[in-house]
């Protein structure tokens, strides 16, 4: 981890993202900008975490390391997620790994510091109890349709749910795609077998561990939308 020294840049990611708008009072004084280069850790599970983290650019893996020493993918992170909002109102140890998947930014606030100038802030909590929602209805959502429709669907839908805009492109970056079948619940060769339909069928190019959606429109079709 270095420390960016860049007033104008943190200033960027503010408004790029509004980010004074989740909190009630300016708290750009306590902000500073971090980097973490690809495979760091930003969390170790087991130890404290010391940081509250907004991710500003980049991405992260979220790892569960089980007691047989195995480890389990949960998720990818990218911007505007936040990174150590659990530990403010539970156990303050990382329950997880988090590992950068590329060279990542984030805007960090000292924990100890961020828990008080937040206890009393009402936007703060309604934002973090809107976006834990949100991901807590995405994994519901993510369960149906693993449970009832094709890996077709499956995939599509993790695409578009997931795909970020970079210039023209849009585009997911993964870890590796091995990490990717894992997470969807998947081998590695059904995984790929799959991707070569979508790209088959035009909707879809792979480069190196991007997928970059070529025909939004029709790899729509595949897309389940449940209400």
């Amino acid at each position: 981890m270095k420390i960016i020294n860049s007033p104008n840049l943190l200033k960027k990611y503010i408004e790029l993202y509004n980010i004074s708008s989740i909190f009630s009072n300016n708290l750009e004084k306590y902000m500073s900008l971090y980097q973490f280069k690809k495979n760091e850790h930003l969390f170790t599970s087991s130890e404290k975490v010391n940081y509250f983290y907004l991710l500003v650019a980049g991405g992260t893996k979220i790892v569960l390391n089980l007691e047989n020493g195995k480890s389990l993918l949960i998720d990818y992170s990218k911007p505007l997620e936040m990174l150590g909002e659990m530990e403010i109102i539970n156990d303050p140890y990382s329950k997880y790994d988090i590992i950068a998947t590329e060279d990542t930014t984030v805007i960090g606030i000292s924990m100890s510091i961020f828990s008080k100038l937040i206890a009393d802030d009402p936007k703060f909590w309604k934002y973090l109890y809107s976006s834990t929602l949100n991901k807590l209805q995405t994994t519901v959502n993510s369960n149906i349709i693993s449970s009832s429709y094709s890996f077709e669907h499956v995939l599509a839908n993790y695409l578009i749910t997931h795909a970020i805009e970079k210039g023209d492109e849009i585009l997911i970056e993964s870890a590796s795609f091995n990490d990717l079948s894992q997470l969807l619940g998947t081998s590695y060769r059904h995984l790929n077998r799959v991707l070569k339909k979508f790209i088959e069928q035009g909707l879809i190019k792979k480069d190196k561990r991007r997928i970059v959606i070529t025909n939004y429109e029709k790899l729509s079709e595949y897309y389940i939308e449940l209400y």
